[in-house]
């Protein structure tokens, strides 16, 4: 047995490095969010319900990704749609609902940053709108004078600063965990604007 782990110890070490405890904790608290993003949202508007549940299942898709030891290369391109998707959310939610085409816009600038980012090997790519979304998110958590979306936002900010830091990743699920659940948390002024 000493003798087979001699002659493979890239495998056994990417064996180890994929099952780190703290990694599957992180992972599954992104999924639980992604779960949880998902019935939460149940009672928005379809405006913003839509693109918090298509967030919730990228976000899912990352966990689950990160489980399987790939989240390095799949958040280069799940993180900038993603982050897009709450960005659209949010808007609905606290500000004016954005027109569909600019709401698609938003979405293909997503798609194509981190198809960039995967191509170009450049993480700046991806980062970019997901940074430009999280302030976006806090100006309209501002908005509608909620305080819970503005730190769903800084939360959002959060995990593209903390990618950039190599090895963090069980931050960056936090963090994007906290900005789903932070933006799918109904507020009693938008319950309100649903019943009327």
């Amino acid at each position: 047995m000493t003798i087979e782990f001699e002659r493979a110890p890239s495998h056994a070490m990417m064996l180890f490095m994929a099952f780190d405890s703290l990694s599957i904790a992180a992972a599954c608290a992104l999924f639980a969010a992604s779960v949880g993003g998902w019935v939460l949202s149940a009672p928005l508007r379809a405006s913003a319900r839509l693109y918090l549940r298509f967030a919730a299942m990228l976000f899912a898709a990352l966990a689950t990704a990160g489980l399987l030891g790939l989240a390095d290369v799949a958040v280069l391109f799940l993180l900038p749609l993603g982050a897009a998707s709450l960005m659209v959310a949010a808007l609905a939610r606290f500000a004016t609902p954005l027109p569909v085409f600019a709401a698609c816009l938003a979405l293909i600038t997503g798609l194509l940053s981190g198809f960039a980012a995967l191509l170009s090997g450049a993480t700046m790519l991806a980062l970019a709108p997901v940074m430009f979304a999280g302030f976006a998110v806090m100006a309209s958590g501002l908005n509608g004078a909620a305080v819970i979306p503005v730190l769903a936002g800084v939360a959002l900010l959060g995990s593209s600063l903390v990618f950039l830091e190599q090895g963090a990743r069980e931050g960056l699920f936090l963090f994007c965990a906290a900005a789903l659940i932070g933006l799918a948390k109904p507020s009693k002024q938008s319950a309100f604007a649903v019943q009327h």
